[in-house]
């Protein structure tokens, strides 16, 4: 084992979709950590209002507005690194397309779910290792998966096919990385409250935070009772990013509450 210093002080990740909800709190948590990031996001709106609030903070935070499926900007994105910083050895991939629908999902459907999610996730990954020495890089890349890529759902046929498939595309990275000493893991969170599931419970289920937990065919599903927080999925993804999981390649960590385990 060789003696990698523990923290990530100094390190520049990349964070894909990195301007709401869980790319969000990894971005804060990165930056507490001391790191510089880059976040890469199709949202110019939320994206600048972030990397103000971070900057505001002290943080070292760029902003490259772009689509993951974009080659150009996932190009553009990691040339415009400032020359100042370390080239980027930390990379989270966030950005994914969120589509739910069955069997009657359409040809558009399915390139809204994969395209962001596999292909933009890889073109992405390989643009990253381009930029890294032949080995011993100290490279680590988490991607998001989910609970969802775990288990069947009713209606999820796109969205639970996406996220398996990041499964083994992490599985496919690790073994073909490893030898230039990158680690590559994944994530796989149960339902996070950000503002997107905030939304959906108030005005689809008139539910709020608290009603939510507490019901059983919601909260109840989760050994812990409850959702978690983006923090709390931040801080597992820091982790397998950082030398403390310097063994640990090729697997993917559920935080999920326990709701697997039911």
């Amino acid at each position: 084992m060789t003696n990698l210093p523990r923290g990530l002080a100094g390190r520049t990740a990349v964070v894909t979709g990195g301007a709401q909800g869980i790319g969000a709190a990894v971005v804060e948590r990165l930056c507490g950590e001391g790191c510089r990031v880059v976040v890469l996001d199709k949202s110019a709106e939320h994206g600048r209002t972030m990397v103000d609030h971070w900057r505001q903070q002290g943080h070292d935070v760029r902003l490259a507005v772009g689509d993951v499926t974009d080659e150009a900007a996932v190009r553009s994105a990691f040339a415009d690194v400032p020359a100042e910083w370390a080239s980027p050895t930390l990379l989270v991939n966030l950005a994914a397309g969120f589509v739910f629908e069955g069997l009657d999902a359409t040809r558009a459907d399915w390139h809204a779910a994969l395209d962001p999610t596999i292909f933009g996730l890889t073109l992405v990954t390989r643009e990253f290792a381009a930029g890294l020495p032949d080995q011993d890089a100290d490279a680590a890349i988490v991607n998001m998966a989910s609970i969802s890529a775990h288990i069947a759902q009713e209606g999820y046929l796109t969205y639970n096919t996406s996220k398996a498939a990041v499964l083994g595309l992490t599985r496919c990275m690790a073994q073909d990385l490893a030898p230039r000493g990158i680690r590559v893991n994944s994530v796989s969170p149960g339902t996070v409250w950000n503002a997107n599931n905030e939304r959906f419970h108030r005005e689809a289920l008139g539910l709020d935070r608290a009603a939510a937990e507490a019901a059983p065919e919601h909260g109840g599903k989760f050994l812990l009772r409850r959702f978690a927080d983006p923090a709390e999925v931040a801080a597992p993804i820091a982790f397998l990013l950082s030398s403390e999981a310097s063994f640990i390649t090729g697997t993917d960590l559920v935080v999920d509450g326990g709701y697997l385990a039911v």
